[in-house]
């Protein structure tokens, strides 16, 4: 299962950076929505699946987990150029990307394959939950990467090779984490778990929340919620 959620990240990814390489871009509005609806299967799985079970575990090294998350993500970002331009919502004039701005971003996607890994080591239910969470942002970090690298000035050709670097940066992360999982002790798995619910926290309230106040579309507090259902009904349906 880690290694197709992996897969399908990867697509999602090269779809994202497809669509914006044919069509030049996407509507803000299809955008907003979609990012909407992550947003809270990203919030649901981490509070109702990821963070519970690292709990039972052992509470101390879970919030570790949750804090050495937040800052390293907070840390990773300032040196990623997408954090600093809403570039989904809004204009966004990128003169020079650099090596670092890429290596974080790279990093971030390995980050998003230890999710997928960490998050089946409590079950199938709380995985597949997971795996959606990252499936679904997956397609916004492709248009994130070629817009801004189309933004930079770099040709269509470095937008698609950096595209698939990016996409194939997720199931290297999964493929490193699924061993290390399987034979660790539950203080690790909890800190592990911490980090992967932390992540998604990060994510989706201090990335693609701000930037959603900013669409103005009326139906993105609708579809907010739709992503806590989604989680629901997975979790009701697999018990």
């Amino acid at each position: 299962m880690v290694i197709l959620f992996s897969i399908i990240a990867v697509i999602f990814t090269l779809l994202g950076a497809a669509g914006v390489l044919h069509f030049g871009s996407f509507s803000k509005t299809f955008l907003a929505r979609t990012l909407a609806y992550a947003a809270g299967v990203l919030i649901a799985a981490a509070i109702l699946d990821i963070i519970p079970a690292g709990f039972s575990l052992n509470s101390t090294a879970l919030s570790y987990g949750v804090l050495t998350a937040l800052a390293a993500l907070f840390t990773l970002e300032t040196f990623a150029a997408h954090s600093a331009c809403s570039e989904f919502m809004e204009d966004c004039h990128v003169h020079h990307m650099g090596a670092f701005a890429l290596a974080a971003m790279t990093l971030h996607s390995l980050l998003d394959g230890f999710n997928i890994a960490v998050g089946f080591a409590p079950g199938a239910v709380a995985g597949l939950n997971v795996a959606l969470g990252v499936v679904l942002h997956k397609f916004a970090d492709g248009i994130t990467l070629v817009s801004l690298l189309l933004h930079a000035g770099r040709s269509r050709r470095d937008a698609l090779m950096y595209s698939v670097l990016l996409a194939a940066a997720t199931p290297a992360g999964a493929f490193i984490a699924a061993p290390l999982i399987e034979n660790i002790p539950p203080s690790a798995e909890a800190f592990a778990l911490g980090l992967s619910g932390g992540s998604f926290l990060y994510i989706a309230m201090a990335d693609i929340l701000p930037r959603l106040h900013k669409a103005y579309d009326r139906l993105t507090p609708a579809i907010f919620p739709l992503g806590f259902a989604t989680v629901l009904l997975i979790r009701y349906f697999g018990e």
